[in-house]
């Protein structure tokens, strides 16, 4: 007599480094998915160790996070974005949630998300539980889904967001970008006036453009 093959069991991961975020997501996916198998990072070098030995099906991520389990460890938006980055380079394609306070920032990932294999779903931690929960259902079918906040903004060549990161987090002038980037000063002035007609900023009598391209960027998430 044949055995029925077993059924594999979905693996879930949540990664956020709130104990209470943890504490009401857990338990509402166990109640929703009795069957799947959940376990949690709170910081992305344990997300990642976790992702190689399980191999989940659905990831849970915050965009705010610490890069290593340490107790002094910030919680950096980078860490976030480079650990999905990373999930969604891998051949698993596996679904993922981002469930943040800020989601702004993965207009960074738009050409990413658009054409990634796997499910994708983004959603303002401070939404109810019940809706988390459709985001989820909405990854694991397969679907890709962001705000319409997400889907109304331009593109941005990652050039240009390395100048605007270059310019206002750490410091550098145009001739110092330009000689990071390994370009010229005239296509370093070149990406400033495609940022400025990308982001609807305009030379206004007594205001800084530069200021008021930062203020523009920092708006919408292209910068912390």
């Amino acid at each position: 007599m044949n055995q029925e093959p077993k059924q594999t069991l979905q693996k879930f991961l949540v990664v956020d480094d709130h104990e209470a975020i943890l504490q009401g997501t857990i338990p509402a996916l166990k109640e929703k998915y009795p069957e799947a198998e959940i376990f949690a990072a709170g910081d992305a070098q344990t997300a990642y160790q976790q992702f190689e030995r399980y191999h989940p099906d659905l990831l849970i991520v915050d965009l705010c996070l610490p890069e290593k389990p340490q107790a002094q460890a910030q919680a950096q938006v980078e860490v976030g974005i480079q650990l999905i980055k990373t999930l969604m380079s891998s051949t698993l394609a596996p679904n993922l949630v981002v469930l943040s306070t800020n989601i702004k920032p993965l207009v960074r990932l738009k050409p990413i998300i658009n054409a990634y294999e796997g499910g994708f779903a983004a959603m303002d931690k401070s939404l109810p539980i019940r809706e988390m929960l459709k985001f989820v259902d909405l990854s694991l079918r397969g679907s890709i889904y962001l705000s319409s906040e997400l889907r109304s903004r331009p593109e941005f060549d990652r050039k240009w967001i390395e100048v605007l990161t270059l310019k206002y987090e750490e410091g550098l002038t145009d001739k110092a970008i330009a000689q990071k980037m390994n370009l010229s000063d005239r296509t370093i002035r070149n990406y400033w006036i495609r940022l400025q007609d990308s982001l609807g900023v305009y030379d206004e009598p007594g205001k800084e453009l530069r200021i008021q391209i930062e203020i523009a960027a920092r708006k919408i998430g292209l910068i912390n």
